[in-house]
This record gives C-alpha cells, structure tokens and sequence, in this order.
C-alpha cells in the first residue's frame, strides 16, 4: 500500500483511514487515500534446442541467453514479482517458480546454469504447454532463435489470445548474420542432421544476408501486429549493454 491523495471525508467512510494531524492543523476531516501496487507474474521462456549451442569464439547463443534469463529474473525479483524461468525445445521442462525479491536469485542462477542445449525446436508445442501450466495473465519474454518460423507465429496468436504481455528476444551469433565461410561447403543442420551442399560465393552471401534481415523484420512485424514487443541481441555484444539498451527503449522491460 502507497500513499496517494487526500480526499474529504464522507458519512460511512472508513474511520480508520482518517488523518487526525490534518484535522488538529485544519480543524477538517480527511481521509488518507492509498493505492496497491501490482505485482505482475514474470514468465521467461528459455530456448534450450540443439541450434543454440551455435556461437562465436566461445560465447554461444545459450550462454548468452542464460545470462539475460538471469538478468531478467533479477530485475523482476526486485519488483518483488513472482518470476518462473522455463527451459523448452521441443517441448517444456520442469520450471523454477521464484518470489520474495532479489534475495532468491540465487536459486534461479543456479536453475539457469544447470541447463544445458538438446532437441528440436517446437514453439507452437511448447507455448501451448506453457499456456497450460500458467494460465494467469503476465508478462512472457520468449528468449530464442526463432529457427521455428511456422511454430513461432502461432505460438505468439496463442499469447495474444490469452492476453499475456509478450516480448519476443531474438538471440544470434555475428556469423549468422554475416557468414564468413567461402566456397563448397557441407551444412548439417543442428537439429535433425540433415545436410546440405551450398557454394558459398559474394553473391550468394549477400542473398543470404538479405533473407536474415528479412526474416528478423518479420518478427518483429508479428510481435507488434499481436501487441507485443520485440529486441534483438548479437552474441558479440556485451549482454550489459544489450539489456541498459533495451531497457532504456522499452523493448523488454517498461
């Protein structure tokens, strides 16, 4: 409960709310008003498949995402919002469920650094489940590569339909972005292990680098035609600078 206003006391009002140390100065009865703060539900959604362990010189996408489920988590405890970190792929993990403010983020630091990368992913399926599992209205931070575009959109008309304020948080490497390899390669996908022959040529590169922009405009599109939010974030920037930068734009956290 926090102070508001005052407002002029009326016949029936609750006495137990009346300032007397503005009626002994005015010689007038008022009542204190206060209002509730609401504490939202903080769900994070973290992307655990086998193509998040892609990464540049070390810092893959998963350990990147870790780091922001964590920082996340901790700026909602301190909020004292109930926060829930949920591991998925092709389908969800058993969740940690947190509350009590910043003093429990250590079990959530240790729930994050337990995970580890496996399986396919399913975002449809795994969201339907999530949905099953926390079916309050709050706030979703889905933190994935969205290498499931067809699950992706259907996942997020399920959030909107059940009224979550949603951010969608891409996660990927400089490389993927920009490719570095040249000539014939063997691409394997992480996975299923099917493999693709591919002549990497300048041409074929800038093609490719297109269709990557494209396909990150296009979740953005859906995550602001379904009301939601969305932030991008490159492994080869510091995770400090991604979430004050993203903070200050609203695009997480408002």
């Amino acid at each position: 409960m926090e102070f508001a206003d005052y407002r002029r006391y009326s016949f029936g009002d609750d006495p137990r709310s009346l300032d007397w140390s503005a009626y002994l100065r005015l010689g007038k009865l008022f009542l204190k008003i206060y209002e509730t703060e609401q504490h939202i539900p903080v769900r994070i959604l973290l992307d655990r498949s086998e193509s998040m362990a892609f990464g540049d010189e070390g810092e893959s996408k998963f350990l990147y995402a870790q780091r922001l489920a964590a920082t996340f988590a901790y700026l909602a405890l301190l909020h004292l919002d109930t926060t829930a970190v949920i591991p998925f792929a092709d389908r969800l993990k058993k969740p940690l469920v947190v509350s009590g403010g910043r003093d429990r983020l250590w079990p959530v630091l240790q729930f994050v650094g337990e995970q580890s990368c496996g399986g396919t992913t399913d975002l449809f399926a795994s969201v339907k489940e999530f949905m099953s599992s926390f079916s309050t209205r709050g706030i979703a931070i889905l933190i994935s590569d969205f290498f499931d575009e067809a699950g992706c959109e259907r996942a997020v008309e399920m959030l909107r339909s059940a009224g979550h304020d949603f951010v969608l948080l891409q996660i990927h490497s400089a490389e993927e972005q920009h490719p570095i390899a040249a000539g014939e390669l063997i691409l394997e996908d992480a996975e299923t292990g099917a493999q693709r022959t591919v002549e990497c040529s300048p041409q074929s590169t800038a093609l490719y680098e297109r269709r990557f922009q494209e396909f990150s405009a296009r979740l953005r599109r859906l995550a602001i035609r379904n009301g939601g939010r969305y932030a991008r974030a490159v492994t080869n920037i510091a995770y400090q600078e991604f979430v004050l930068r993203s903070l200050r734009g609203g695009q997480v956290l408002a």
